[in-house]
């Protein structure tokens, strides 16, 4: 499948394609979810600014919440451009669920204050969903929110936190009604990372990134705090993850990576002409192409107002799924070697395949696909939960 973009889109690659060749050197590329050192974190800040100095972070937002205005295929382009380069973006959980988040049930005056700050970079923000009892359910949140004057005290733990340490603020999702169904029980908070009563235990994962375990100790808030309507946390978590019009575009990174699988087995004689490793590339493409379908299904229902229960809980399903067999695949045609660190000089492709391959496991992000595909059920099918 190719999709079929009209000239201002084809103009619109060019364009970032040229502002990543001018402000990316090839040193500099690299994924700051698995890499986030001192030194690199810099890095991915600095450049991560230098996209937000062009006014393309919040392509579709309104112009008066410093967005654009764009419809959703600019954005998508955009974020493929980015995601092929192995641009070191930072700060997804401000760009997409915390600004998803504001645009859908924020205040007039949260909009206007909090917006322009995630299109600036000046706010960074990191993800308080998940918990250790709940996992990426939801509806067995344990986190209360208890109303004290005007202002709210939080308490619960939040796990797997991302970027923790070196952003400003949490997204907390947490129970606000301990009598209410789940669905309207559930209400959005951002609390301020250096607030008391906030600690964070950082832990490295299998694929070399940092995590939090997030401590929230009666942890005082303003009551300005509360995104939105009270109860209404479930509405938006889930408009955010399934209605933004654009679709995480992990397939582009993947499509670069074939590009580059392919060049090396071109550079081995004799390696192309064994069935078996056109058989594994063929898998590969299958995969890329079957993502890139999806998603401008996603973006093309949401330029045309097309509704369905479900919303982009089947590409998400199969990009979660398609993460760790992409890297599967991938590691069976390059053969044993795959598994070899940068440094050793039989290592192909310098190395990377094999952090990769561990990466690639890190597909828990926005819920698992067991939980997308109960959406998937319960939405979609009608079926009971």
């Amino acid at each position: 499948m190719r999709e079929a973009l009209a000239p201002e889109h084809e103009a619109w690659r060019a364009e970032i394609r040229a502002f990543l060749d001018a402000e990316l050197p090839k040193e500099h590329a690299f994924n700051p979810e698995f890499d986030d050192s001192p030194e690199q974190w810099a890095i991915a800040v600095e450049f991560s600014r230098k996209v937000a100095a062009q006014g393309w972070i919040g392509l579709t937002w309104p112009k008066e919440y410093g967005g654009k205005g764009l419809p959703p295929v600019m954005n998508q382009i955009l974020l493929e451009e980015l995601y092929a380069a192995d641009a070191p973006m930072i700060n997804s959980v401000g760009i997409f669920l915390a600004a998803g988040t504001i645009l859908v049930g924020g205040t007039e005056e949260q909009k206007k204050r909090l917006l322009p700050d995630i299109a600036a970079m000046r706010t960074l923000w990191a993800e308080g969903l998940t918990e250790p009892e709940a996992g990426s359910d939801l509806g067995s949140l344990q986190t209360k929110a208890v109303k004290d004057g005007d202002d709210w005290v939080i308490t619960g733990q939040k796990a797997f936190t991302s970027w923790g340490p070196m952003s400003d603020v949490l997204y907390v999702a947490a129970r606000t009604d301990t009598g209410a169904a789940s669905r309207n029980a559930i209400s959005i908070f951002m609390v301020d990372l250096r607030s008391p009563g906030v600690t964070l235990h950082p832990m490295r994962n299998y694929g070399g990134g940092v995590q939090s375990s997030t401590y929230l100790d009666h942890v005082r808030v303003p009551g300005t705090s509360l995104i939105g309507e009270e109860g209404a946390g479930w509405q938006y978590i889930m408009r955010a993850f399934y209605a933004s019009g654009t679709v995480e575009p992990i397939y582009a990174m993947q499509e670069q990576r074939l590009h580059d699988l392919v060049a090396h087995c071109g550079s081995v004689p004799g390696k192309l002409d064994d069935p078996h490793v056109r058989a594994g590339l063929a898998e590969l493409a299958e995969m890329v192409q079957t993502q890139r379908l999806l998603a401008y299904e996603i973006i093309g229902n949401a330029a045309n107002g097309r509704k369905t229960p479900w919303d982009g809980g089947v590409q998400q399903v199969v990009a979660k799924e398609y993460e760790p067999l992409f890297a599967q695949v991938y590691d069976r045609v390059l053969g044993p070697t795959a598994q070899l660190r940068p440094g050793s000089r039989y290592a192909p492709l310098h190395g990377r395949p094999e952090a990769w391959y561990r990466q690639s496991f890190a597909n828990h992000a926005g819920g698992t696909s067991q939980l997308k595909r109960m959406v998937l059920a319960t939405r979609g099918l009608g079926l009971p939960r």
